[in-house]
């Protein structure tokens, strides 16, 4: 009798299990798309896209100019980064050795006609259709005698299945062209100055069939050399070239709730992905708008593209350079 019981129930998950599924039309199911958060399975680059875009996200924007002025300024606004999300994406390669392309979370669903119970991990409905990866924080500066320190943070309280959301991050930037800038120098639009920039960011995501989050823990820092050049007094155009490294630590005790256990009972995230670090380099404008509006716009590549879409920026410089 007990080994009847023990099938009838191992058969009653699986059907169960299969319709679940089958309702998303090939897509991951949520115990799938959590699975990947595991080291023991092995698909850390089913969710390095994640880190990927939110590692660039949060490298960019340190910056409003190369050059910083002697007098005191006061900065402050709502920067953003675009990244598209591209085909790269979408697939990651089998560690297996293979050049088999896997979906990634970002990636397709299963095809129907597929064998879908292959094993693999298809991409989540949610974030396969999403074009544009971005969010914004707010920041403020502060300039002195060349040297400028920049704060930005955000938060956000639990909304439905995002259970918390909080970035923080410092950075600190010094100008060197007031060391060699003459009146009559044939130099003197242009500065050079280096930046370092940390970031640290936490969400918290629970599913409905879950008691507790994911937790993901992101960490960036960047450092870079700017370089800039003016035209005119009322723009600049800055190249930069450096150093990014991006990682993203997923913890948590997933237990699912009473009416899902037919689901795998507990979920342990523990993937530690590194994003996109290495060299990196960009392209940007920065504008001086009548007394206080400072837009910046450009390029970044740092693994991936990326667009500085700064145009929420304002700056006050209290005496003349």
């Amino acid at each position: 009798m007990k080994t009847i019981n023990k099938l009838i129930t191992l058969f009653m998950m699986a059907t169960a299990m299969s319709a679940y599924a089958a309702d998303l039309n090939g897509w991951a199911t949520t115990t799938e798309t959590l699975t990947a958060f595991e080291k023991a399975s092995k698909r850390s680059g089913y969710v390095k896209p994640i880190i990927d875009n939110i590692g660039n996200v949060l490298n960019s924007n340190w910056y409003e100019g190369a050059t910083i002025g002697k007098s005191f300024a006061f900065e402050a606004g709502m920067p953003f980064a675009l990244i598209p999300i591209g085909d790269d994406d979408k697939v990651y390669k089998a560690t297996n050795g293979s050049n088999t392309k896997i979906p990634t979370i970002f990636g397709r669903r299963c095809r129907s006609n597929e064998n879908c119970n292959n094993g693999t991990i298809y991409g989540n409905e949610t974030l396969n259709g999403l074009p544009l990866f971005t969010y914004p924080y707010m920041q403020m500066g502060f300039s002195y005698y060349h040297a400028r320190l920049v704060l930005r943070g955000m938060w956000l309280p639990a909304i439905s299945e995002l259970q918390g959301f909080n970035l923080w991050g410092a950075g600190l930037q010094y100008s060197f062209g007031h060391l060699y800038k003459k009146d009559k120098n044939a130099v003197k639009s242009l500065d050079i100055s280096l930046l370092f920039g940390y970031n640290s960011s936490t969400v918290k995501y629970q599913p409905k069939e879950y008691k507790s989050p994911l937790v993901l823990d992101m960490t960036a820092l960047t450092a870079d050399v700017i370089i800039g050049y003016k035209p005119i007094k009322q723009m600049e155009i800055m190249a930069t070239f450096g150093y990014q490294y991006t990682n993203m630590d997923a913890s948590g005790k997933m237990t699912q709730k009473d009416e899902y256990k037919y689901l795998v009972p507990e979920i342990n995230p523990d993937q530690s992905v590194q994003g996109n670090s290495g060299f990196k380099f960009g392209l940007e404008m920065a504008f001086t708008l009548g007394n206080m509006y400072h837009p910046v716009v450009g390029f970044d590549y740092a693994g991936k593209s990326s667009f500085t879409t700064n145009l929420l920026y304002f700056k006050q410089q209290n005496g003349k350079e």
